[in-house]
C-alpha cells in the first residue's frame, strides 16, 4: 500500500534521522492505514463495481467508528469543538431551542387545540369488546369469495352466449358490423369509472382489414347482454369477445381516442390476454431477427415491428429469448445467462428485449441462417436439459428476408434443423416469416423459408436423424407493419394446444384506456357438437376489472394499531399491500413481486411456505427483543412479536393474509356518542347544500359558519361503491340524517360502524376552532385547521369542498405524526392545493381517552389534528426569536428528521432559488452536511427497495434523541461554524451556521438532470450525498431481485397528492375572499412576511433588477418576490397591467461570451467526466421516474422518432448543460428531492452535479456561463440541443447476469429528453374528467404554464 499524504509528511518531518527508524515510522504508517482502512470500508467492499451494500451494515450494531480513521490522507477523529456561544454572536442555541419548542408546544395547545381535543377523548364513554380480527378474516374471504362468484357468473353466461350465438349465426352468416373508429365522436360521454369517452347504448368492434367478409361477428347480439350484465352488477368494467379470426368485440362502445391509431389498436387491445386465454401453458420461444446486409431499409423496419408484436403477446408465464442475426449473433445484453438460456417474460425483459430490436443496425455482412438456427437450438436444448421445458414443444421463430449467401447453405441450414431437432425428439416447431420489399423480388427466398417452416429435409438430401415425425411450423409472408395480429399473432397455431375450460386469471395491469389499474377474467369459448365434444375454437371471452374494486377490503383494512391485511396469489405474487399505492390512485405498472420482498423480518420464509400450502391457519414471528429495568433495578426483558392469520379463497388462487403488531385480546371503542347539542353537522359537499356564509378560501369554496365534514372512501363498507357513485343532495342528506340521529333508528346508508362515533367526537373541538379564528394572533399565518381519524373520517375548518378520491390517513402530515406519536411534528414545505402558496404542517396526535389523562407513546392514537401555515411565518419566527438570523453571513434553519429544511433563508430568497420543496440540508448547506455525518449516531444513512419505479431510494434518518449541541469536527469544515440541536419535543432541528471563508472546500454531489446517485455500487456513511435513487437490480436470466436487493426493506408507499375541486362557476361568481389580506398596508418586510396571500415583492420582472421600491402585494402580482413571476396555479397578474415594464437584457458583445461560454463548458465537462469515470458511473443504466406525458412511443413503445441535433453533445449524465426541461417534473416521496424546480427568469440554476458551495447555496455552484436558455411559451418543447444525434445506447455490458429494472411501459414520464444513459417510456392519457377539475397527479405538476414551482403534497 502507497503512504498517503499523512504518511508522506511523517517522512518528510523525520528525513533527516538514521534510516532504520525512517523504515520503522513507515511501516507502522502503513500498518495503521491498512488498519483504518478496513474499519473504514465498514458498508463493504467499495473498490470493485460488483460489489453491493450490505443492509446489516446500516443497522445500529454496525455504526461507524470515526476514531482515527484515515480519511483521503487526513486523520480524523469523532472529537467535535467545544460548543461556545460567541462562535454564534453570543446566541446560546439550546435555550433557543427550548424557547422554539415552549412556542410550538402553544401553537399545537391552543392553536390547533391538541390539550382540548384529547380532554374530549379522555372525557367519552368507551366500551371493551373481543378481538375479532378471526372474524374479520372470514369476512374478508367471503366477500371476494361472493365478489368473484359474481363476475365468474358475467363471463360465464358471455361464454354460453357467444357459442349459442356461433351454432346460429354460423348457418345465418347475418353479421352487422359497428366500427370503433366510425362512430361520431358526439356520441361518446365521459364517464369516470372507465376514464375516458364511451357509448353505453352500443358495443362496437375493432375489426382487422384481413378478415374475412362473413367471419363469425357476434356484435350487437351481445350487446344486450352486457348491458344487462351491468345492470345487475355496475362494477364492471370491459366485457369484450375476441375471435380466432381477430375480430375484437367491445362493450360500451369506445372510440380509442387515446390511441395514436384506432385503426391498429386491434393489434394490441387485449392481445396478452388472448394468448394467454387460449394458450394457457407456458410456451418456450426463440426469436431470431435478421439484420444482415440483404435486408433493405423497409424489410428491416418490417422485421423489428414483427418482433416487437411477438414480444408483446407474452406472459410472465412464458420463457423467451431473442438473437440479432447477422455474420454473428448478438443479444439484448452481455448476461451471460442470455445465449445459453431462456428467460421469463417478465415486464423488464420485454422492455429490453424490445430496445434492443429497436436498435438493431443492418449489417454490411450476410446473413449467417446456419449461425442462427444453431444458436437458437442451443438455447432450447439448455432449456430441455435443464428441466425448464416442462412441455412436450417449443418453438423458434425466425424473421428473415431468407436470401443466402451461396448455393450450398441451404442444406447446410436444412442439415442443422435435422441434426438439432433430433436432439429434442423433433419437439421444436419452426415458423418463419418472410418479410417482403415490394420492389425485391424474393420467389426463392419464400420457397426457402417455407421449407424451413415445413423441416423438408428430403428437398435437400439430408437425412431424418429419428423415425419421429416432425411438426411442422408455418411460413407466412408480411411486407406491411399493421394488422400483424392477424397474422404474427397467430404464431401459436402449430402448437396445436387445446385451451383449458378454466378461467384465466391476469395479474394486475395498467389499463392504456384509463390509465387505471385492472384485472382480467378471461375464459375460452368453442363449438362442440351435439356430444358436448369440442370441434373448434371459437375464441374468448374477458372481462376487465378494476383493481380498487377487487382488494377495497384490504386496501382500506384499518385497526389504528399499525395491524394490516394483505393479499397474494397461490403463487405467492403480491396482489396488494399497504406499502402499494391505493389501485385509485395506481398510474404506473406495479412490479410482480413475491410477498418476501415486503414482508422481510426473519422467519417469514418459513410462513410463507405454510400461507403458501395450507388453506388456513396461524404463525407467530419474533420481531424483536427488548430490555428494560424495572424500579427494583432488574432488568426484564420483553419480546415484540407479530401474527400472520390467513385464508385461502375458495376456488380463487387468492390468499387473504392479516398481520397483527400487537395482542388484540381487548379492543376499546368508542360508544354512543351523542351529537346532540353540538353546532350543526355540515358535510363537505357545501356545493350541493350551501351553508349561510359562502365564501372562498383562495381558491377553494369554503365557508365560515361551521367545521365540514369529509367521509374518505375506507368511512364505508363498500369503499369502491362509494367512489364510482356519484354524490347527490339527496345522497348528502341521508348521510346527515343518519349521523345526527342519536335514536339509532334511521337505516345505516353503508358505513362503517365506528363512523358515527368518529364524527360526534370530533365536532366537539369545532367551538374552539371558531373561536380560535377570531381571536388568534396568528390569525394572519393560518390557512386551516383539521383533525382525521383512522377510520377516514376527516374534519377542517374553515369548511371546504374536497376531492371524493382524498384520504387523509395516506398524507405527510398524518403519516409522519402517526411516526412521532404525542411530538409536534412538522412536514416540510409543499406547495397547498388550495391557492395559499408554499406552506407547512404541524401535526399532533391524539391518544385512546384515558380518565386520568396520562398518556405515552404506546397508546393506541384515536386521530390526528394538524394546522397549515404559511412558510414565511417560520422564518418570521427565526427573524423575530433569534436576532442573528438576520445577519449577512448567519443562516438560521429548521430541518426535520429527513434531513428537509422546513425554513432557510435560500427557500424565501427571490433571487431564484426558491420556494421550493422539499430542499434538503445537502443541497443549502453542504459544508454542514458533510462535517455531520461524521458525529456518530447522529445521522444514518438508510436505502429502501421501491418497486413501483423499480428503484432503490437512499435516505438520511436523523436521530431525534439528540441531547446536546452538534458543531464542527475538531478535525473538520471550519469554513462553516455552525451547532445543531434538537428542538424538544418535535421531529424537528434548529441549526444556526456562520459563514467565514468566500470559498467552498467540499461539496455533496447532486445530480440536478435525474435523481440518479453517484456511485451505485458504494455508499459509505461519511460521504455526502443527496437523497438519490440507483436502479433496483434484478437477476434478468430469473426475473428475480438479486440477493443483495432481497435485504433492503421496502419503502413505505408515498404520500398521496390532493386534488383541487373546482366548484361550479355559478357557485362561486359572486362570492368574497374569506380572508383579507390587505397586503398593502403592511409597509415592512417582516410586517408582510407569511401573511396568507402575500409576498414582499423585491425584483422585476427578469427576476434579477430591484425594485426602486420594494412593497407587500398579493401572490398573485408577486409570487415568490418577482413582479409578474408566474404562479404554480396559473393566476398571475402580468407586471404590465401594473405599469411596470419587464427590465430588458443589455446585449453582450457574441464573441467574448461565445468564447466565455465554451472554455467554462469545457472547463467543467472535463472535470465531472473524469470525476465520473473514476466512480465507474457509466456501468449504470437509469430510468427516469418520472410523471406522464402525453406523447407515445413507436412500435412496442411507442418511442418517438430522434431529432437531428445540431451536434452530438455526448454520451453519459455529463452533458448537463445541454439537458431539456420537463413539464411535469419528477415525484416527490420521503426519500427524494426537488430535482426539477423551475425558477423565475434570471435565477440561477444547477445543472448536472453540482459543487453546492456554502454561502450562495446549490444554485451558485454552476458558472453563470452556463445557464441554459431560457424558454418562453415553447418552453416544454425540448430543444434540439436537448437531444442526441444517436439513438439511446443500449444498457451497457454486464460481467455478472444483473438487469437495471427499468420503468415498465405504461409508467407515466416527462416530456424531457433523456440523455444515453437514460431510458424513458412515454405514455398517455385518456381524457375527460369530467365536471371536476384536478391538479395533476405528480406532486410538482401544475395547471398553468409556469416556469417556477410546482406542486407537491400537504
Amino acid at each position: 500500500m502507497a503512504p498517503d499524504r499523512a504518511c508522506w509528511s511523517t517522512i518528510f518531518c523525520l528525513k533527516t534521522e538514521p534510516m532504520s527508524l525512517f523504515f520503522s515510522l513507515l511501516l507502522m504508517c502503513n500498518l495503521f492505514l491498512c488498519v483504518v482502512q478496513n474499519e473504514h470500508n465498514w458498508i463493504g467492499k467499495a473498490g470493485g463495481a460488483s460489489e453491493r451494500i450490505k443492509l446489516r451494515s446500516l443497522g445500529v450494531k454496525h455504526q461507524r467508528q470515526t476514531g482515527g480513521i484515515a480519511d483521503e490522507g487526513y486523520l480524523t477523529d469523532n472529537r467535535q469543538e467545544a460548543v461556545s456561544p460567541k462562535q454564534l454572536g453570543g446566541i446560546v442555541i439550546q435555550t433557543e431551542s427550548e424557547r422554539l419548542s415552549a412556542g410550538l408546544r402553544w401553537i399545537t395547545n391552543d392553536e390547533i387545540g391538541i390539550t382540548k381535543m384529547q380532554a374530549i377523548f379522555d372525557s367519552l364513554p368507551y366500551s371493551s369488546r373481543a378481538s375479532r380480527e378471526k372474524e374479520r378474516l372470514e369476512q374478508i374471504t367471503e366477500r371476494l369469495r361472493l365478489r368473484f362468484k359474481s363476475y365468474l357468473q358475467v363471463l360465464r353466461t358471455n361464454k354460453i352466449t357467444v357459442e349459442n350465438l356461433y351454432k346460429f349465426l354460423v348457418k345465418q352468416r347475418r353479421n352487422q358490423r359497428l366500427d370503433c373508429c366510425s362512430i361520431p365522436y358526439s356520441d361518446f360521454k365521459s364517464e369516470s369509472k372507465f376514464g375516458c369517452k364511451v357509448a353505453r347504448q352500443t358495443s362496437c368492434d375493432l375489426i382487422p382489414p384481413s378478415v374475412p367478409e362473413g367471419s363469425f361477428n357476434p356484435g350487437r347480439n351481445l350487446t344486450e347482454v352486457w348491458r344487462s350484465n351491468v345492470g345487475y352488477f355496475p362494477t364492471l368494467k370491459w366485457q369484450y369477445f375476441i375471435s380466432t379470426e381477430g375480430i375484437h368485440n367491445e362493450y360500451p362502445a369506445n372510440g380509442f381516442h387515446w390511441a395514436d391509431d384506432c385503426r391498429n389498436v386491434h393489434d394490441t387491445r387485449h392481445r396478452d390476454v388472448f394468448l394467454s386465454t387460449i394458450q394457457p401453458q407456458r410456451k418456450h420461444i426463440v426469436i431470431v431477427v435478421d439484420h444482415g446486409n440483404s435486408m433493405s431499409p423497409t424489410q428491416l423496419r418490417t422485421a423489428k415491428a414483427i418482433a416487437i408484436h411477438l414480444l408483446g403477446s407474452f406472459t410472465e408465464n412464458d420463457r423467451i429469448g431473442i438473437i440479432g442475426m447477422a455474420g454473428k449473433a448478438s443479444y439484448a445484453r452481455a448476461d451471460t445467462c442470455l445465449p445459453h438460456a431462456l428467460v421469463p417474460a417478465t415486464v423488464e425483459t420485454k422492455f429490453y428485449f424490445g430496445k434492443f430490436v429497436d436498435r438493431l443496425k443492418k449489417q454490411d455482412t450476410p446473413t449467417n441462417h446456419t449461425l442462427g438456427f444453431k444458436t437458437a437450438f442451443e438455447l432450447i436444448q439448455n432449456a430441455f436439459m435443464s428441466g425448464q421445458i416442462h412441455s412436450d414443444k417449443a418453438m423458434i421463430l425466425y424473421v428473415s428476408r431468407g436470401l443466402l449467401s451461396s448455393l450450398t447453405e441451404a442444406r447446410e441450414v436444412m442439415d442443422v434443423i435435422a441434426v438439432n431437432n433430433a436432439k429434442t425428439g423433433h419437439k421444436v416447431v419452426i415458423n418463419t416469416y418472410a418479410v417482403i420489399d415490394d420492389g425485391k423480388p424474393i420467389m426463392y427466398e419464400k420457397s426457402f423459408l417455407q421449407d424451413i417452416a415445413n423441416q423438408n429435409f428430403e428437398k435437400y438430401d439430408v437425412k431424418f436423424r429419428i423415425k419421429i415425425p416432425v411438426i411442422k411450423g408455418m411460413m407466412l409472408s408480411i411486407n406491411r407493419t399493421r394488422d400483424l395480429s392477424s397474422t404474427v399473432g397467430k404464431f401459436y397455431l402449430p402448437l396445436n394446444k387445446t385451451a383449458k375450460e378454466d378461467p384465466v386469471f391476469s395479474l394486475p395491469y395498467i389499463d392504456e384506456a384509463d390509465r387505471a389499474l385492472t384485472l382480467s377474467l378471461s375464459q375460452p369459448c368453442f363449438h362442440r357438437n351435439k356430444k358436448g365434444e369440442i370441434i373448434k375454437l371459437i375464441g374468448m371471452v374477458g372481462v376487465d376489472l378494476h383493481m380498487e374494486d377487487i382488494v377495497q377490503e384490504i386496501t382500506y383494512y384499518s385497526q389504528g394499531d399499525g395491524s394490516y391485511a394483505f393479499v397474494i396469489t397461490t403463487k405467492g405474487y403480491t396482489i396488494m399491500h399497504p406499502f402499494f399505492q391505493r389501485p385509485i390512485r395506481t398510474s404506473q405498472q406495479p412490479l410482480h413481486t413475491d410477498i418476501r420482498h415486503f414482508e422481510t423480518v426473519n422467519g417469514f420464509e418459513s410462513v410463507r411456505e405454510k400461507i403458501l400450502s395450507e388453506d388456513e391457519g396461524e404463525a407467530v414471528v419474533l420481531l424483536e427483543k427488548t430490555n428494560t429495568t424495572d424500579l427494583d433495578g432488574k432488568v426484564v426483558e420483553s419480546s415484540i412479536f407479530s401474527k400472520y392469520m390467513w385464508k385461502k379463497v375458495p376456488n380463487i388462487p387468492y390468499i387473504v393474509v392479516i398481520k397483527m403488531i400487537r395482542d388484540h385480546s381487548e379492543i376499546r371503542e368508542l360508544t354512543n356518542i351523542h351529537i346532540h347539542g353540538q353546532p350543526d353537522l355540515v358535510y363537505h359537499r357545501i356545493d350541493l347544500i350551501p351553508t349561510s356564509k359562502m365564501c372562498l378560501h383562495l381558491k377553494q369554496l369554503s365557508t365560515l359558519d361551521i367545521s365540514t365534514i369529509f367521509l374518505s372512501a375506507s368511512s364505508f363498507n363498500n369503499p369502491f361503491d362509494y367512489l364510482s357513485r356519484v354524490e347527490t343532495k339527496r345522497t348528502v342528506q341521508i348521510y346527515m340524517a343518519y349521523l345526527k340521529d342519536d335514536t339509532q333508528l334511521i337505516i345505516n346508508p353503508g358505513l362503517e360502524s365506528k363512523i358515527r362515533n368518529d364524527v360526534a367526537a370530533t365536532g366537539r373541538i369545532d367551538s374552539e376552532w371558531i373561536r380560535r379564528y377570531e381571536l388568534s394572533t396568528l390569525k394572519d399565518f393560518i390557512v386551516r385547521r383539521y383533525v382525521a381519524t383512522p377510520s377516514g373520517v376527516f374534519r377542517v375548518f374553515p369548511g371546504t369542498l374536497l376531492d371524493k378520491t382524498f384520504d387523509p390517513t395516506k398524507r405527510a402530515w398524518y403519516t409522519r405524526a402517526m411516526q412521532f406519536p404525542g411530538h409536534v411534528t412538522l412536514t416540510a414545505p409543499y406547495l397547498d392545493v388550495g391557492g395559499a402558496g408554499y406552506i407547512v404542517t404541524i401535526s399532533h396526535t391524539i391518544f385512546e381517552g384515558k380518565p386520568a389523562a396520562l398518556h405515552s407513546p404506546k397508546d393506541r392514537v384515536v386521530a390526528v389534528m394538524g394546522m397549515d401555515l404559511t412558510l414565511g411565518y417560520f422564518h418570521k419566527l427565526l427573524s423575530e426569536s433569534i436576532a442573528a438570523c438576520d445577519q449577512l453571513t448567519v443562516k438560521c434553519f429548521l430541518m426535520d428528521d429527513k434531513g428537509y429544511l422546513v425554513a432557510h433563508p435560500a427557500l424565501i430568497d427571490p433571487n431564484g432559488k426558491g420556494p421550493a420543496e422539499q430542499q434538503h440540508i445537502t443541497h443549502k448547506e453542504p459544508l454542514v452536511a458533510n462535517d455531520i455525518l461524521y458525529h456518530t449516531g447522529f445521522v444514518q444513512k438508510m436505502l429502501c427497495n421501491k418497486y413501483d419505479d423499480r428503484t432503490v431510494q437512499r435516505y438520511y434518518n436523523f436521530n431525534t434523541s439528540l441531547q446536546g449541541v452538534l458543531t464542527n469536527m475538531v478535525h473538520g469544515e471550519h469554513c462553516a461554524r455552525y451547532q445543531i440541536t434538537h428542538i424538544p419535543g418535535t421531529n424537528a432541528f434548529l441549526g444556526i451556521v456562520n459563514h467565514t471563508c468566500e470559498t467552498a472546500t467540499t461539496f455533496c454531489p447532486c445530480s440536478m438532470v435525474d435523481r440518479l446517485c453517484l456511485n451505485c455500487n458504494r455508499m459509505e456513511q461519511s460521504e455526502c450525498e443527496c437523497p438519490c435513487e440507483c436502479p433496483l437490480e434484478m437477476n434478468f436470466c430469473t426475473g428475480e431481485l438479486l440477493d443483495e436487493e432481497d435485504l433492503n426493506p421496502s419503502c413505505p408507499h408515498e404520500p398521496e397528492q390532493e386534488r383541487l375541486v373546482v366548484a361550479d362557476k355559478s357557485n362561486v361568481e359572486d362570492l368574497k375572499q374569506c380572508y383579507q389580506p390587505a397586503c398593502k398596508e403592511r409597509k415592512t418586510r417582516l410586517d408582510c412576511m407569511g401573511v396568507l396571500d402575500c409576498e414582499w415583492c423585491q425584483l422585476q420582472a427578469d427576476g434579477k433588477s430591484p425594485l426602486s421600491k420594494q412593497y407587500c402585494a398579493s401572490q398573485r402580482v408577486c409570487f415568490g418576490g418577482v413582479l409578474g413571476a408566474a404562479t404554480p396555479y396559473g393566476d398571475e397578474v402580468s407586471a404590465l397591467a401594473h405599469g411596470f415594464d419587464p427590465v430588458k437584457m443589455k446585449s453582450t458583445p457574441v464573441g467574448p461570451v461565445a468564447g466565455g461560454i465554451m472554455g467554462c463548458f469545457l472547463l467543467v465537462a472535463l472535470g465531472v467526466y473524469c470525476y465520473r469515470h473514476h466512480v465507474h458511473r457509466n456501468s449504470h443504466q437509469y430510468i427516469s421516474t418520472l410523471p406522464e406525458n402525453h406523447n407515445r412511443m413507436s412500435h412496442y413503445y411507442n418511442e418517438p422518432d430522434d431529432v437531428e441535433p445540431a451536434e452530438d453533445p455526448g454520451a453519459g449524465h455529463t452533458n448537463f448543460v445541454l439537458a431539456t426541461f420537463n413539464e411535469n417534473p419528477a415525484s416527490i416521496s420521503p426519500y427524494r428531492v426537488n430535482t426539477s424546480y423551475r425558477r423565475p427568469a434570471g435565477g440561477d440554476s444547477d445543472h448536472g452535479y453540482s459543487t453546492m458551495t456554502p454561502h450562495e447555496d446549490s444554485e451558485h455552484a454552476s458558472l453563470p456561463c452556463l445557464e441554459p436558455l431560457l424558454i418562453g411559451k415553447d418552453r416544454f418543447r425540448p430543444t434540439p440541443h436537448g437531444m442526441t444525434k444517436a439513438p439511446m445506447l443500449p444498457p451497457p455490458p454486464s460481467l455478472c447476469r444483473r438487469s437495471r429494472s427499468p420503468t415498465p411501459p405504461q409508467t407515466r414520464l416527462s416530456t424531457y429528453m433523456p440523455i444515453p444513459e437514460q431510458t424513458v417510456i412515454l405514455s398517455e392519457h385518456c381524457g375527460g374528467l369530467g365536471a371536476t377539475t384536478v391538479i395533476p397527479e405528480a406532486p410538482h405538476s401544475v395547471i398553468a404554464n409556469v416556469q417556477v414551482h410546482m406542486v407537491d403534497s400537504r
